[in-house]
């Protein structure tokens, strides 16, 4: 299979879509949460169910929870179906319409009981997960090894335009209704994933890699992946999973957490809020194709290391910040620097892997960032609380994450270009 940027742009806007969603999910949905409790400020612009911040770290998990189940089993799965769609495909025509259906039902259930709530948020997690990662095993399916890092640039930047559309459309439709973002959101996923089952053709498994499959041989499953990284005497696969465990615990932290820091502290309503992350997402799109030719041309884990080192340190400084020029200035820094770390993790990962196992390897690499983003909200919620309800706290407590994330970073031996590999086909 040749590289292709048109075909991995069609790919993209899955991808696109994807992000656009959980931008919204994640910008709006702990906000509903806190929203009506006596400390949190009355200029988030809804009413919701007044929870604690530890209480609604641990609902913001729960798509994670399912996802760590979930993503590592279907990603296998997909490994070893054959249908007349594709390995993948199947997936994505069944997980996309119930994902829409009930991501807009989210809002409408705001003034319901919680119950109602969270039964809506249940659905659309469940109907998510059925779909994420066929969709990015999709990318390695149909791209050579020394350009997957420069073809995950690319899948990163139709994800960061999906982050500005989210950040900036979604602030302006909420301020039109609470649900505008939620409608916007959900049939923009849908015409991505439509776009991707339509014009995007997946290439025979055993025909487009002949020397790495023997005919008649079943694909190993997934806790097969899982006990080779364990035994592997390198421990290269393991320490890569752990270091990726660490920097989406400091990412899913200040995600989740960032509009409730821009509301509290820098009194902002909550459309606002959520525009601010526009300038994260914008350097996330201009910088994913740089940081995929950086990768290829330094070396991914090079390149991975110091954006560890400078969104860290970015982190350190987001504590101080006190005016939303400020905040603009160094979400748009850190945009850069996380682009570093999220464009070269995944090819790292997936060419640790034999060919035959991508999507078994792509589902660990989900393992590894659900289970991250299950125990990052809760305990930065946690943090938060004991901290008397400090936003700020947030950043700090990412900044301690990524210097662990370094530490793992450091024991990594594997995950470059296969470039023999590749001569050979």
């Amino acid at each position: 299979m040749r590289f292709s940027y048109i075909r991995l742009i069609l790919l993209g806007c899955g991808f696109m879509g994807i992000s656009l969603l959980w931008g919204i999910y994640n910008a709006y949905v702990p906000i509903f949460l806190q929203a009506g409790r006596p400390d949190f400020s009355a200029s988030a612009g809804v009413q919701g169910f007044g929870l604690s911040t530890t209480l609604t770290g641990f609902i913001m998990t729960l798509d994670n929870l399912a996802a760590l189940f979930i993503l590592p089993y279907v990603g296998a799965w997909s490994d070893r179906l054959r249908t007349r769609w594709g390995r993948r495909k199947p997936f994505i025509a069944a997980g996309a319409p119930l994902a829409l259906f009930s991501f807009v039902a989210i809002p409408n259930a705001l003034g319901n009981p919680l119950g109602l709530f969270m039964s809506a948020i249940i659905v659309m997690l469940l109907s998510m997960d059925l779909f994420r990662t066929p969709v990015i095993a999709l990318m390695p399916d149909i791209t050579p090894s020394p350009q997957r890092s420069q073809a995950n640039g690319v899948i990163n930047l139709m994800g960061g335009i999906g982050g500005i559309l989210a950040a900036v459309a979604g602030g302006l439709l909420f301020k039109i209704s609470v649900a505008a973002p939620f409608y916007f959101g959900g049939v923009v996923m849908l015409l991505g994933c439509l776009i991707v089952l339509l014009f995007v053709r997946e290439p025979d498994p055993i025909r487009a890699q002949p020397d790495q499959v023997e005919p008649g041989t079943e694909e190993p499953k997934l806790l097969d992946s899982l006990r080779t990284i364990i035994f592997d005497r390198d421990r290269s696969a393991l320490r890569l999973l752990a270091a990726i465990f660490f920097w989406f615990l400091s990412f899913n932290a200040l995600e989740v957490f960032f509009t409730s820091f821009a509301v509290n502290v820098l009194k902002v309503d909550s459309g606002q809020a959520a525009t601010l992350l526009a300038f994260f997402a914008l350097s996330i799109i201009l910088f994913s194709a740089p940081s995929g030719f950086l990768g290829s041309r330094f070396g991914r884990k090079r390149t991975i290391q110091v954006g560890i080192v400078a969104f860290a340190i970015l982190l350190t400084c987001g504590y101080f910040l006190h005016s939303v020029l400020q905040t603009r200035i160094l979400l748009g820094i850190a945009g850069v620097a996380w682009s570093l770390i999220l464009v070269n993790s995944l090819p790292m990962v997936i060419d640790s892997a034999p060919q035959e196992r991508v999507g078994a390897y792509t589902g660990l690499y989900y393992l590894a960032s659900q289970s991250s983003a299950i125990a990052g909200p809760i305990l930065a919620g946690k943090t938060i609380a004991v901290f008397d309800n400090d936003y700020r706290v947030a950043f700090i407590y990412g900044a301690v994450a990524l210097g662990i994330a370094f530490a793992f970073m450091r024991g990594v031996r594997r995950g470059e270009a296969l470039v023999a590999k590749a001569e050979k086909q």
